[in-house]
């Protein structure tokens, strides 16, 4: 699995990574119900076959990409 930050992600030259990350902010806008700190978000990139044991306790999944195994998580603990 392979963890990246927003920012990263934002500048990644990986499309699918890149397109997980543009629809965040749909948890980043100022006054939403929905809004989450920038610092709590991260991109899971799970095309590696690899999902850690403890993927569902530490993260909650928010979004993922349409094909690949990319996700827009939580960083619950």
């Amino acid at each position: 699995m392979k963890l990246l930050s927003l920012a990263e992600a934002e500048r990644s030259n990986d499309i699918d990574i890149k397109l997980t990350a543009v629809r965040s902010s749909r948890y980043r806008v100022f006054g939403s119900s929905e809004r989450i700190t920038v610092a709590e978000l991260a991109i899971a990139d799970l095309r590696d076959g690899v999902e850690p044991e403890d993927f569902a306790t530490r993260f909650q999944v928010l979004d993922r990409h349409p094909m690949a195994k990319v996700f827009l998580v939580r960083k619950v603990t």
